[in-house]
Parts: C-alpha cells; sequence; structure tokens
C-alpha cells in the first residue's frame, strides 16, 4: 500500500515538474518580446532562481538536515552536472527557443525521455520493457503529429535552432540520469540545490566574461516574467522533479514527462494566441494515451 502511494505521489511531482517545465518555454517567448536575448534572459533567471536555492541550501545546512561532506567524487559530480550539465543545457534550450517557436522547441526538449529510457538501459544493460516501448511508440507517434504543421514552415536559422534544442535534450537526459543513479542514498535535493548553485556561478561567469552588468537593467514587465519563471517553472519543477526521481525512477519520469509539450500546445494557445490544427489534437490525444499507459 505505502509503495503503491508514494509511486503515485512521484508520479504526480513529476506531472507537476512537467507542467512547469513547459510553462518555462511560454515565458521565454514573452520575455523575448521585452528585446532580452537568450543570456541576459538566463543570467537574470539563476540570479532570482538562485535566491530561493540560496535560501534552502542555508536553513536546510544550519538546521543540519545537510551537510556538506562530500566526497571527491561527488563534488566532481556536482560541478561537471551543474556546469556542464544544467547550465549547457539550460542555455542551449534558450538559444533554440531565439529560433522555433514554442511548442516546437518544447517538443524537440521532449525527446528526452527517449534519451534517458536508452542512456539507462545500455548502463544497466537491461532491455527497455515491452510495455514501455508500446507507450514510447505512442507517445512519439503522436509528438510527430503534434511536430507535422511546424515542420512544413522553415525559418531563417530553423535547422540551427532545432540542433540547440536536441543538443539541450541530450545534456538534460545524462543529467537526470545523473542525478538518479549517482546520488542514491542521500537527498537529492541536497545536489540539486548545490548543482543549481554550480551552474548559477558559470552562467554569471559566462554572462560577466561578454557583457557588461549594465545589460541587466531591463524594463519591469520582463523582471516580474522573469521572476515568475524562476519560481513556478525553475525552483518548484527542480524540487519536484528530483522528489519524483527518487520515488519512480528515471526511466518512468521521464516518460511522464512527455505530458510536457500537450501542456505547452495549450498554453500556447491562451497565453501567445498561437492557433492549434486537428492534427495536434490527435497528437496530443495519442501522448495522453502513452502516458496513461505507462505501468
Amino acid at each position: 500500500m505505502f509503495h503503491d502511494q508514494n509511486r503515485k505521489l512521484g508520479s504526480f511531482l513529476v506531472l507537476l515538474a512537467a507542467i512547469g517545465f513547459a510553462g518555462k518555454t511560454i515565458l521565454t517567448k514573452l520575455v523575448y518580446r521585452y528585446g532580452l536575448d537568450p543570456l541576459t534572459l538566463l543570467t537574470i533567471r539563476v540570479v532570482m532562481a538562485g535566491a530561493f536555492f540560496g535560501a534552502i541550501l542555508v536553513v536546510n545546512l544550519a538546521r543540519r538536515r545537510w551537510t556538506l561532506d562530500l566526497t571527491k567524487k561527488e563534488w566532481a559530480l556536482v560541478f561537471l552536472m551543474g556546469g556542464g550539465g544544467y547550465y549547457v543545457s539550460s542555455y542551449l534550450d534558450f538559444l533554440g527557443l531565439f529560433y522555433v517557436d514554442a511548442n516546437l522547441g518544447r517538443m524537440i526538449l521532449f525527446l528526452y525521455p527517449t534519451l534517458v529510457v536508452a542512456i539507462d538501459s545500455f548502463i544497466s544493460k537491461v532491455p527497455v520493457s515491452r510495455p514501455t516501448k508500446a507507450s514510447l511508440a505512442i507517445c512519439y507517434f503522436g509528438l510527430f503529429l503534434m511536430m507535422a504543421p511546424n515542420l512544413g514552415r522553415p525559418q531563417a536559422n530553423f535547422l540551427l535552432g532545432v540542433a540547440y534544442v536536441f543538443l539541450s535534450a541530450l545534456l538534460y537526459a545524462f543529467y537526470l540520469v545523473g542525478v538518479d543513479r549517482f546520488f542514491q542514498g542521500r537527498s537529492i535535493n541536497f545536489f540539486v540545490s548545490l548543482m543549481f548553485a554550480t551552474a548559477s556561478l558559470c552562467v554569471f561567469a559566462h554572462f560577466l566574461a561578454v557583457k557588461p552588468l549594465s545589460a541587466l537593467a531591463q524594463p519591469l514587465g520582463a523582471y516580474w516574467l522573469i521572476l515568475l519563471m524562476a519560481s513556478f517553472s525553475t525552483v518548484v519543477p527542480i524540487y519536484a522533479l528530483s522528489s519524483g526521481l527518487a520515488m519512480i525512477g528515471a526511466p518512468r519520469a521521464a516518460t511522464l514527462s512527455m505530458i510536457g509539450p500537450a501542456a505547452t500546445l495549450f498554453m500556447g494557445v491562451f497565453v501567445l494566441g498561437e492557433t492549434i490544427m486537428p492534427i495536434q489534437f490527435l497528437g496530443t490525444a495519442l501522448m495522453i494515451l502513452g502516458v496513461a499507459r505507462i505501468k
């Protein structure tokens, strides 16, 4: 009974994270309307989100729930996954969204569940089960239908944007597998906080290397949108996803997260005023069906 409740809670947290991450795409497009470039947006976002993560880290260290007694291997993984994984993945995602629309960008990024399942299967040397294969097939056929109208409208730097987002998905897949495999037995939220702090330092160093601090001065409307992104689409889904990962594992979490493109599609309609074609409705229905089949 407890195991079933734990799995349901983990699934709920992963779905909550997927919706939050989907909202980040919409908010990114809204912020770009103020004329910000990807690096400036990412920098302001990590500064705001870093305040949340920093406060959570300090409180838990002060109460001795967490300690900094990490091994050299764990510190190396924190810097590798935070700096090389989360930072680069986020930057490539924002770069890609500069060239492709919100729905297509999020759909490409949500190819990462397949990559997670493949990476996890390769590491564990355990083949993917037939039910999971069937669910993935249904989900990705639906994903193809959702992408089809966009693929018929080439844009300037379109393939470059697609490549950026795909590389972001690949790095994010490695990040998820790493969190699930290397930090078992310790607080995942603790390591996530440390990794985000590391990523924030990398982002800020990148920004200072190419831009003056005055570039952080932006319209008030942009700040409000980025604050919403930092909270609802960064801090909340990161902790929800890491907690969900601990309960249900990376392969199942990655597959459940495929609900994200459908959430992006509907938010694109109601927030950005984008239109949904009938074929995209069909694709959305198939993705939801595929997620519902996951055991």
